[in-house]
């Protein structure tokens, strides 16, 4: 079933979320073409969800990045609600690492994840967390531009609208920080060990736990086990398993504070980078792991 929205042609759909469907569309007048997410047809009665819905273009309304996907109109037309987002001719960074790059090298890691982190930066300076970093919300063209994408479950910090409360688990569990996966509030600091997690994912091709864990079990190990070290898996270098190490600590408060402390460190020279003890010998990472493909 395909979707009207007044001045646009709806060319194919492209995707579809647990909230909507996502449409290619072009205007009619001005030929522009756009990505429209639609609320599926059984959720708009549903008033906790189309206050989200409504919640997450108010949201988008207020971005203004170039490596976060812009916001262009909000529509509701019989009785459907649409979101108008700039279309990205590209792929989600999952699909780029399995189909394009594998493990992708630091000299081009560097510079894309850089994009990710400054996105993510300028969300948390607009006091709004993003709870929901994974690749899949990460859009790469053939260019190395980098677009975030998907702020359905962002959150401000100052005003939840009682839309997820503490004790309520929300985001994707293999992403997701210790405190997040125990349903307490979450802050920036979230946001950055998520960000760690598609680091190690980046660096090395594969995701950090089994992709076919239950989401119960999966929960357990980000909560009670060390995270696993990305030299198990790929040589990744001194510089980026630092920075990992540092992202995905269970305690926020040994994570980095900030996202420009962040970005401090990637913009830092591998030669120079100078960190603590080597974490490859740690006792915490010394651990055997078995990390599966994605």
């Amino acid at each position: 079933m395909s979707i009207k929205v007044p001045n646009y042609n709806i060319i194919k759909k492209l995707g579809s979320g647990g909230m909507g469907d996502v449409y290619l569309a072009e205007h009619k007048l001005i030929k522009r073409r756009v990505a429209i997410k639609s609320l599926h047809p059984h959720l708009v009665k549903n008033r906790e969800f189309v206050k989200r819905f409504r919640k997450e273009a108010e949201l988008l309304a207020k971005l203004d990045h170039e490596n976060i996907v812009r916001f262009y109109e909000y529509a509701e037309h019989a009785g459907g609600l649409f979101i108008v987002l700039e279309y990205v001719d590209g792929m989600g960074m999952d699909t780029y690492i399995k189909r394009v790059s594998g493990p992708i090298p630091e000299e081009k890691l560097v510079p894309i994840f850089l994009q990710i982190v400054n996105a993510i930066n300028y969300a948390h300076n607009q006091d709004l967390v993003h709870r929901d970093i994974k690749p899949q919300n990460i859009l790469i063209n053939k260019s190395g531009k980098i677009k975030v994408l998907d702020f359905g479950i962002a959150k401000l910090l100052e005003d939840d609208l009682n839309l997820t409360k503490t004790g309520v688990q929300v985001g994707t569990v293999m992403y997701m920080s210790p405190e997040q996966i125990d349903g307490d509030e979450i802050g920036p600091k979230s946001d950055i060990y998520s960000l760690g997690v598609n680091l190690f994912q980046m660096s090395v091709g594969k995701t950090p736990y089994s992709p076919t864990l239950n989401s119960f079990k999966l929960g357990t190990q980000i909560v009670n086990e060390s995270f696993p070290n990305a030299r198990d898996v790929y040589p990744v270098s001194e510089k980026i398993l630092k920075i990992i190490y540092k992202c995905t600590q269970k305690k926020e408060n040994d994570r980095y504070q900030n996202c420009q402390d962040l970005i401090n460190d990637l913009n830092t020279k591998s030669s120079d980078y100078f960190g603590q003890a080597d974490i490859s010998s740690s006792g915490e990472n010394k651990k055997n792991h078995e990390v599966l493909d994605t």
